[in-house]
């Protein structure tokens, strides 16, 4: 990397690991640059800014499915709202539909503070109907 590059990634600290910040402030002293081109020393360790512990993005499980199109739906209504979200052990069900009892089936994922919309959301969809014994003739 050219210098110019070096003090770039410099310039948000943050975003590195303590690994790559380590190995950044090797490079730019061997090299005898500034901080990110900014006239400051080069720190000696990685210093974290201390951030505020938003629970809201705590991830939680709003629903679990044995089967895999009824997950898919919900997750794509969710989607459509805006509301990020994943499907957790999906993809070891596909393998196969057998584990799904196994692995506590499909886990439908969003954050802690989108769950009561995200809840009231799939409430509002008409529950499948499941044929039982068939139709019946009038």
């Amino acid at each position: 990397m050219s210098d110019l590059e070096l003090r770039k990634v410099g310039g948000d600290p943050s975003a590195l690991t303590d690994w790559a910040f380590e190995v950044l402030r090797e490079e730019l002293s061997k090299r005898g640059l500034d901080w990110a081109g900014k006239d400051m020393p080069i720190p000696s360790k990685m210093v974290h800014a201390e951030t505020e512990v938003d629970s809201g993005n705590k991830p939680v499980i709003l629903r679990k499915y044995r089967d895999m199109p009824a997950a898919f739906v919900e997750k794509s209504v969710l989607d459509d709202a805006g509301i990020e979200c994943y499907l957790k052990d999906d993809n070891v069900v596909r393998m196969d539909w057998l584990w799904s009892n196994t692995m506590g089936g499909i886990k439908l994922i969003v954050r802690e503070r989108d769950a009561e919309e995200a809840e009231k959301l799939l409430n509002m969809l008409p529950q499948a109907e499941q044929a039982i014994g068939g139709a019946e003739d009038s």
